[in-house]
């Protein structure tokens, strides 16, 4: 925002080739879902758009208003709500995620944060609180030994092996949905010229370029293994498949 001291003495052709003429340049990246859901994502958001008949009374409601915001204000990528387990009345966790320019998770701004409450204020029930909160962001990689048919060319099998778990994580997680290890064993076995897949291993990257947020890996498998359990307050990213993929075929 800008104000002209002397006013008076300008015309307004003055003042307009004044504003027209102003630039300004956003020392800060973009912080906001800067990329477009997919279609199963748009169908189910207006899915659940329809119960909520502009109010919101349910978890699910909140869910929903949040996602159709005006993108003038800002806009998440991905939104979960959840009652205070330490409180006795309606209060309610609404952790959210943006993603940056390069689609990537990121926290979402206090800008965007205020924006969302504000517009929440207008359908939320009146005894109800809300409080908007980042979740924690935990970046995993992904080890695997294949065997390749006898036929098959195994440097070709095993990009083919990488490429199809990049594609399987490619659509961002919900906050607090687990990684099922199986689907990645089922990812593998689709994958033309692998015979068997003989490990999966998921790991932890933390740290450095990654997020500083951690998981016992051990310690949250599901009994049988088959999946990982994630936290209510997180959401998993496989932010660089590049390098945090790595595969064995034998």
């Amino acid at each position: 925002m800008f104000e002209f001291e002397n006013k008076e003495i300008l015309t307004n052709s003055n003042i307009q080739e004044i504003i027209q003429s102003i630039e300004a340049t956003n020392e800060k990246p973009i912080s906001g879902d800067v990329t477009y859901p997919s279609t199963g994502e748009i169908k189910q958001r207006i899915y659940d758009t329809f119960p909520t008949q502009n109010r919101a009374v349910t978890q699910a409601d909140y869910e929903s208003m949040a996602y159709s915001m005006p993108s003038k204000f800002g806009s998440i990528k991905r939104c979960s709500v959840q009652k205070d387990p330490d409180s006795q009345k309606r209060n309610l966790n609404m952790y959210v995620i943006s993603d940056d320019t390069e689609g990537m998770l990121a926290t979402t701004n206090s800008t965007i944060k205020s924006n969302l409450k504000t517009w929440l204020n207008n359908f939320r029930m009146i005894n109800d609180t809300v409080d908007i909160l980042d979740p924690y962001i935990i970046n995993f990689g992904i080890e695997f030994v294949v065997k390749s048919q006898e036929s098959s060319n195994r440097f070709t099998v095993l990009d083919d092996c990488i490429s199809a778990i990049k594609g399987r994580f490619s659509t961002p997680f919900f906050i607090g949905e687990p990684l099922y290890i199986s689907d990645i064993y089922q990812t593998l076995k689709d994958v033309i010229g692998v015979l068997d897949v003989t490990k999966v291993k998921v790991t932890n990257k933390a740290g450095g370029s990654h997020s500083a947020a951690s998981i016992i890996i051990d310690n949250n498998i599901s009994q049988d293994g088959s999946y990982l359990v994630i936290p209510n307050n997180a959401i998993l990213e496989l932010k660089f498949p590049e390098t945090d993929v790595v595969g064995k075929i034998t």
